[in-house]
């Protein structure tokens, strides 16, 4: 009787920790998805999750073999998650020099049901419901080295900003980049939950205006003590061992001129002197923000925007030079230039980019592809229409001449 009784109690014991390990819901905050609400929320391992949150936060082209997937996902249908919840690709021509939004994430340790409530409820007023879920969402440890792999990257500032502050994409003392990525744990500081609350409306109107994309990840509090103490353990034990055989593997070339005399490596030498780069190379390498707090900020790191064109106040005026609500966002205003070419002759450059440093030859090139797509089609029309003329039968009246004139001779 007492066997039975402790298989009970066991079994009992690991219902209840099964359906104290919620999933955490997240939500992704856009011009585009805030409309839309799935009837079924799709359930994500946190691999996966993972890969999304590095793609949207990526600064550059995002990339990875998905090693670290688990075997019970398959690659196709993890590749189309990333593709679905991801940051959306830039389009490949464009006719409007438009700057990508910002990426925000907001991570939220502590969720239970009693202090979600009024944050899910201003949500569904906006229209904005859970995109997806966690499955299994790793404890508080984990978030922690996912903070530190993100700091580590320049996305995230060692110093935890206000939510506030966090919030606006303009803030220097938050964002370093086009980028950023914020951690709070409610159940230590639950004002960060009411901030999030009182400054949903000012995070739509950046949403909106298409200057921001944000993600929450609502951590329920019953993975704080979870067992999975990495996002993947794969890519965790996997980064320093790949590094390690990368660099065993590498061997060092050494020309024979810059050997001893006893045939060993000399010492290294210093590398020779190359051209420095001009100032406008070198900052086109920096990471430039979205927006610049003042215009002679704007110029300084944009070197003027290259000489081809002006910092303009984004929110201001007409003139670009006043303020809005006291905020300011300074971005390079693309102006035309005109070339003298060795027959001087007048030739008109447009230019893009963020700093203006690239010329747009969107014009060349449609007339370019335009031009040989009408030629193309005409040659294959005129083969076409000789073709149809010399597939038609001879007329009657021509056959029966012919024949006229054979039977005389």
């Amino acid at each position: 009787m007492r066997f039975l009784t402790s298989i009970t109690v066991a079994a009992l014991c690991g219902l209840a920790a099964a359906a104290s390990q919620q999933s955490a819901d997240v939500f992704i905050l856009d011009s585009k998805q805030q409309q839309q609400r799935s009837r079924e929320v799709p359930r994500l391992p946190k691999e996966v999750v993972r890969h999304i949150l590095l793609q949207r936060t990526s600064r550059d082209n995002y990339g990875s073999d998905l090693r670290d997937i688990p075997s019970s996902v398959d690659t196709e249908a993890a590749i189309s998650f990333i593709a679905k919840y991801g940051k959306s690709p830039a389009p490949l021509f464009s006719q409007t020099e438009t700057s990508d939004p910002s990426q925000l994430v907001v991570i939220l340790e502590g969720i239970t049901a009693e202090n979600a409530g009024p944050l899910k409820e201003s949500l569904a007023k906006s229209s904005q419901h859970a995109a997806f879920a966690i499955s299994d969402p790793p404890s508080k440890v984990a978030n922690d080295r996912l903070m530190t792999l993100f700091q580590n990257l320049g996305i995230a500032v060692p110093e935890q900003c206000d939510l506030a502050s966090a919030i606006n994409p303009v803030n220097g003392d938050c964002w370093t980049g086009s980028s950023s990525v914020v951690k709070y744990d409610v159940k230590k500081s639950p004002e960060a939950l009411d901030t999030l609350v009182d400054n949903l409306s000012r995070l739509n109107k950046f949403i909106s205006s298409g200057d921001l994309e944000a993600l929450l990840v609502l951590m329920p509090e019953s993975s704080r003590s979870s067992k999975l103490n990495q996002w993947s353990v794969k890519a965790a034990t996997g980064s320093s061992s790949d590094l390690r055989r990368r660099f065993n593997s590498e061997t060092v070339i050494v020309d024979d001129s810059v050997r001893g005399a006893n045939g060993a490596a000399a010492p290294t030498q210093p590398p020779v002197s190359r051209p420095t780069k001009s100032p406008l190379q070198t900052a086109a390498k920096k990471v430039i923000p979205q927006c610049f707090t003042s215009q002679k900020s704007c110029e300084d790191q944009t070197n003027t925007c290259s000489g081809h064109g002006n910092c303009v106040n984004k929110w201001g005026g007409k003139n670009g030079t006043s303020e809005v609500s006291g905020a300011s966002c300074f971005v390079c205003k693309c102006l035309a230039t005109t070339d003298e070419d060795k027959k001087k002759a007048q030739k008109m450059k447009h230019w893009g980019g963020n700093m203006c440093q690239k010329e747009d030859i969107s014009m060349q090139f449609w007339l370019i592809a335009g031009s040989t797509i009408a030629l193309v089609g005409a040659i294959a029309f005129a083969i076409g229409l000789l073709f149809d003329v010399g597939e038609e039968k001879m007329p009657g009246v021509l056959g029966a001449g012919v024949v006229r004139g054979s039977s005389t001779k």
